[in-house]
């Protein structure tokens, strides 16, 4: 058996192993099972919807306008550790926003292992917009329109390359609140900047005057990726805000249904 031949083979079973780890979760699913126990056991406002990806079954939470016909639709994707409706944040906004007339679907994205080493980063943003597709297509399904994206903290990352990446005509506009530019282990090139320069959508960006440093360090950044793009791209700073918009979730939801309407107006 010659070099060459046992070359070959090492290469395809190494190309192998590599597409089957990426078509396979990377996530913590243990802990999404959790999640979604409590969440669906709990749930309120909204119901239960099951979506899949990579052969993995994940947790929606499809919250139907209170005015119909809708006045349009929103994908919210949590940050790191969380779930679909984490008390801050995601939940006053699945929910603020169904009462003003938009129905909103919020998906559980992939959750980083304990143990997980850093490269598992960028796997998971990967997956991340996999789970983003699955939620776009459900919506089609449903009959739903043109969708704006709409994530907190870690979830911009997964967000922004999502929409650089697959250039889905199905997208109205995003907003990312709380994003920082650079996360640790991520590479620049899935990186939040490097999306950004690549995006011609919508774009708002929002965050707290008292938002973690990193967002607040990486906030002329990420303007400057984005208009180097050519986005139509809006930064807005909420003072006194924190990362996680504490008491001040009512003036969170005016910003985010301000923009939804202006950008609706300008697509009609």
């Amino acid at each position: 058996m010659n070099k060459f031949y046992l070359l070959c083979v090492f290469v395809l079973l190494q190309f192998t192993q590599t597409s089957a780890l990426n078509a396979a979760t990377q996530s913590d699913t243990a802990k999404e099972q959790r999640w979604s126990g409590q969440i669906v056991d709990q749930l309120i406002f909204g119901e239960d919807v099951w979506l899949e990806a990579r052969e993995h079954r994940f947790l929606g939470i499809f919250t139907p306008s209170e005015n119909l016909p809708p006045e349009g639709t929103v994908v919210l994707m949590h940050g790191t550790g969380a779930h679909p409706d984490w008390p801050q944040v995601i939940h006053p906004l699945r929910t603020g926003l169904s009462e003003n007339g938009w129905q909103t679907l919020s998906i559980q994205m992939p959750l980083p292992p304990e143990d997980a080493s850093e490269d598992l980063n960028a796997q998971l943003i990967q997956e991340g917009a996999d789970r983003i597709s699955a939620a776009l297509d459900w919506l089609a399904e449903q009959g739903a329109g043109k969708v704006t994206l709409l994530s907190h903290s870690r979830g911009g990352a997964d967000l922004l390359f999502y929409a650089a990446d697959r250039q889905d005509d199905r997208l109205l506009s995003l907003v990312v609140i709380g994003t920082n530019g650079a996360y640790k282990g991520v590479p620049e090139q899935l990186g939040s900047l490097q999306s950004l320069s690549k995006i011609r959508l919508p774009v708002l960006d929002i965050y707290g005057s008292n938002d973690l440093q990193g967002v607040l360090d990486t906030a002329d950044a990420r303007k400057k990726a984005a208009l180097a793009g050519g986005a139509r791209y809006q930064q807005t700073k909420l003072d006194g805000a924190d990362h996680f918009f504490e008491g001040q979730d009512a003036e969170l939801l005016t910003l985010v249904i301000d923009w939804l309407k202006t950008v609706q107006a300008s697509s009609e």
